[in-house]
């Protein structure tokens, strides 16, 4: 992470992990062993080549959160803590310690990103002006893979009027609110938004174990070499609803559906 005390909040980016241990279903997943070290370190030796100014990890001032602010500690990340529900909070927190011109969002429970997905959606935000940029709008990438990039104005101005569970998952005021706010979106190329490289569950756990054994000391795989490394999971396999990017050939169809 480069860092300047010539620069000024306006060229400044701020990158903001949260992270807790009172996951509903999978209890104190952020530090179960991924590869011979916390999950959350894990995540965070991968985020190393990324080119911020400020890595905050964002936790909760819970006492059973304690061992995640350590853990943070321990790989030389900044903490900052604040209400459990209200994470939008904790990264106000964090942008008035940090003050920056913009913010990223990242989750514990993604110890895959990929550093450079995190970048061309910076990148993407920076070239398009955009207040709110994403790639889960729709999602492309695997889910595992999620970024979140804000400018601080809008982060205050969400912290302003958000309310409720818009509050919990920060950023939800922004995107629907369209007619507010300029949204972007990075696209993969690809149809993987079913791929489940996140950790919700314990089989999600056993699959990420997979493929951290697969990545061997090669933290730096990139999310396309890593791809190759595992197995697709056919979408028309799985029970239930699954949506996916339109083509050309539904055009009709959305039109009448308009219509």
């Amino acid at each position: 992470m480069g860092t300047s005390d010539e620069r000024t909040a306006a060229d400044t980016t701020l990158c903001v992990v949260q992270a807790r241990m009172g996951s509903s279903r999978l209890p104190g997943k952020v530090l179960m062993d991924l590869a011979g070290r916390p999950l959350l370190r894990f995540m965070l030796d991968r985020l190393r080549p990324l080119a911020v100014d400020h890595l905050v990890v964002a936790t909760s001032t819970l006492d059973r959160d304690d061992p995640v602010a350590d853990a943070a500690a321990a790989a030389g990340v900044e903490v900052v803590r604040g209400d459990e529900a209200d994470v939008l909070s904790r990264f106000i927190t964090a942008l008035d310690r940090h003050p920056a011109a913009t913010v990223i969002r990242l989750t514990a429970d993604c110890p895959l990103s990929d550093p450079a997905v995190v970048a061309d959606v910076m990148a993407l935000r920076a070239a398009t002006d955009a207040d709110y940029a994403s790639n889960v709008l729709p999602r492309t990438f695997p889910k595992g893979l999620d970024v979140e990039v804000v400018t601080a104005a809008a982060l205050r101005v969400a912290d302003a009027e958000a309310t409720g569970r818009d509050r919990e998952h920060v950023l939800p005021f922004l995107y629907r609110h369209p007619e507010r706010f300029r949204l972007a979106n990075l696209r993969s190329g690809l149809d993987l938004g079913h791929e489940r490289w996140t950790v919700d569950t314990a089989d999600d756990l056993a699959h990420i174990r997979r493929l951290a054994a697969a990545m061997g000391d090669d933290l730096d795989l990139g999310w396309r070499e890593l791809l190759a490394l595992a197995p697709i999971t056919d979408p028309v396999a799985e029970p239930g609803l699954h949506l996916r990017l339109a083509t050309i050939e539904d055009a009709p169809s959305m039109l009448t559906w308009r219509n």
